[in-house]
């Protein structure tokens, strides 16, 4: 028979068994050689004889069912035919379960996922050769089509260094991707390997955000700036600050916490004078403020109305070290004059009872705004902006790779979650003004469950930061996709997890990681997922609409590996014990002498 594959997937001299029984997924067949003790050798590739993970191959006609082995027994009456001591070991007849993947026309080559077909009872059952399953995984890319100009290199098959699976950046990143997996899987290590491959194309845009600081290996390979006063890492990383005034109000109020009746609408009240101030310089007193006390309504009414589209801006457009003074100058009657004769057209004079209730978050602002840790954002001086950063990278066709660290951001008061999110929103906008039509940009989000389903404030006041859950769900449209990197799936909302087009799961050991990945991808199931705590570090199964099969991979090493390793205690654990200290004990003339601890020994036990 004439094929298109790249071997006859019916070699006879890969038979391993025969189909005794069928189901909707998966099939059973005798397996006669999965008990002996050697694998066989086929072209210089080992090959099991029916070993659990093993791809094989299901003769039906023209047509080849990929599948995989899940599960291997004997039959109960056969189960001491395997214990030599016990006596001369006689044939066993082991039994396979197959998990059935998908449907290759073996003429065309044509791959599909899912079964056009089901074999037959007595089907032949063949192990498969790696550079099959290299073909399959490319297999989209195959056909009538011509093969992608731009490839990525991610992995190769185990077992099979020179089966090495390529695939193209539409299929990897077109749709979003995600990248799984617990401490010490290797999922740092595919990131970088991504960022590489992807810096290999002219015009290629990724900007990362490193939350830990450990890809500044990447060295020469991507342009670096960190937000926050810290030691540079690598030394050409530039300090950037990310300035109030492109926060909104909201990232203020999740900033400052104002709580109950009084505070909220003062802080608003507040920031809404600043700004009119800042507009119209003549209502401002000597030190910058809006003054209220017994002054006339009208005439800042009036200002509030000619100015509403400006004031209606979110941006916090205003000088916020005025901002602590502005909110005492907000603690005013709402009329002057006196109790039976209030005049409304003047505000009165200052309440003691509304700045008692403000005193809190007054001193919170003037603590957070001279604060050092927070200096990136209340302090920005003349050091250079990331936001201006950021699109000083976009438009410059020469670089490629942006690697923001946020290693020296503040985790208090939020700052770190919510710095991110408005470096999200800017890039969501920079979206919808389509800007990314003819430079379609990936994001790198590391540690993604520590800025995703994130909502700050209490039960009256919530202020959610979901620019990251908005570019998953609308981000693909404007060339804006999305990589997320996290080691617990279960705190990304699975209405972000489902947006993944590709998932790229190391291992995973806690179960209900492993179930958020099952419902969040129809690729895979329990039988499929019951393979991801036993993943060998650096191998990952890929799953994918553009994918025909969950595909066990090794992924390539990354030329510069990210610095993620734990602490070495063999190096800075070998101080010595202290030597004994001696210790006083009293004479029997009630003076004290000083002796050395003794070392206890066997004798001195009494018994």
């Amino acid at each position: 028979m004439k094929s298109a594959l790249p071997m006859y997937p019916f070699d006879p001299e890969l038979c391993i068994g025969t189909v005794t029984e069928v189901g909707p997924t998966t099939a059973r067949a005798n397996l006669p050689h999965a008990a002996d003790p050697d694998a066989m050798w086929h072209h210089g590739y080992r090959h099991g004889r029916g070993e659990v993970g093993d791809f094989v191959i299901l003769e039906v006609e023209d047509t080849a069912i990929l599948g995989r082995i899940v599960g291997v027994r004997l039959p109960e009456r056969e189960r001491l035919t395997v214990e030599p001591e016990l006596g001369k070991r006689t044939d066993s007849h082991p039994v396979g379960m197959i998990q059935l993947l998908s449907t290759i026309t073996v003429q065309t080559g044509a791959v599909a996922g899912g079964l056009s077909q089901y074999p037959r009872l007595g089907s032949r059952v063949y192990a498969v050769h790696p550079s099959l399953i290299q073909w399959i995984a490319e297999a989209p890319q195959k056909g009538s089509q011509e093969q992608p100009a731009a490839v990525i290199d991610l992995g190769v098959v185990p077992g099979a260094n020179d089966a090495a699976v390529h695939t193209s950046p539409e299929r990897l990143f077109g749709r979003h991707c995600a990248v799984l997996g617990a401490t010490g899987g290797g999922k740092s290590w595919t990131l970088a390997r991504l960022i590489e491959e992807a810096a290999k194309f002219r015009g290629s845009k990724v900007i990362l955000l490193d939350a830990t600081g450990e890809f500044h290996t990447l060295g020469t390979l991507a342009r670096h700036i960190q937000v926050g006063a810290g030691d540079a890492h690598p030394n050409s990383c530039r300090e950037c600050v990310f300035p109030y005034t492109k926060l909104t109000e909201s990232d203020l109020f999740a900033l400052f916490r104002p709580s109950g009746q009084v505070q909220v609408p003062k802080l608003r009240q507040a920031i809404k004078s600043l700004k009119l101030v800042r507009i119209v310089a003549r209502l401002a007193s000597a030190n910058g403020l809006l003054v209220k006390s017994q002054q006339l309504k009208e005439p800042i009414d009036r200002e509030y109305i000619n100015h509403a589209n400006v004031l209606d801006r979110p941006l916090a457009e205003f000088n916020i070290r005025l901002l602590a003074h502005q909110l005492q100058e907000e603690c005013v009657f709402p009329s002057a004059g006196t109790a039976r004769d209030q005049d409304y057209s003047r505000w009165g004079g200052y309440s003691d009872s509304e700045k008692s209730y403000c005193t809190t978050l007054i001193g919170r602002v003037e603590e957070m705004c001279s604060s050092a840790e927070l200096a990136c954002l209340f302090q920005p001086n003349d050091k250079p902006s990331l936001v201006e950063e950021i699109d000083s990278f976009l438009a410059d066709p020469e670089l490629r790779v942006l690697r923001i660290s946020l290693k020296y951001l503040a985790f208090s008061h939020n700052a770190r979650e919510i710095v991110a999110n408005a470096i999200g929103r800017h890039l969501l906008s920079l979206a919808r003004d389509q800007k990314f039509k003819t430079r379609p940009t990936v994001v790198f989000l590391d540690e993604a469950h520590q800025f995703l389903d994130k909502t700050l404030g209490d039960e009256n006041t919530r202020y959610p930061l979901d620019s990251f859950d908005l570019i998953a769900k609308e981000g693909r449209k404007y060339s804006l996709n999305i990589c997320i990197a996290t080691q617990r799936p279960r705190d990304i909302p699975e209405a972000v997890l489902s947006q993944m087009g590709t998932l790229v799961v190391h291992r995973l050991i806690n179960d209900r990681d492993r179930e958020v990945v099952e419902r969040a991808s129809g690729e895979i199931d329990r039988s499929a997922a019951e393979f991801l705590p036993t993943l060998a570090p650096g191998q990952a199964v890929v799953i994918g609409v553009d994918f025909p099969i969950p595909l066990t991979l090794q992924i390539l090493k990354p030329s510069a590996e990210p610095d993620s390793q734990g602490p070495n205690f063999q190096q800075h654990w070998t101080a010595e014990m202290p030597s004994p200290e001696p210790e006083k004990v009293m004479t029997a003339g009630g003076n004290s002498r000083i002796e050395a601890k003794q070392e206890i020994t066997d004798d001195d036990i009494p018994f």
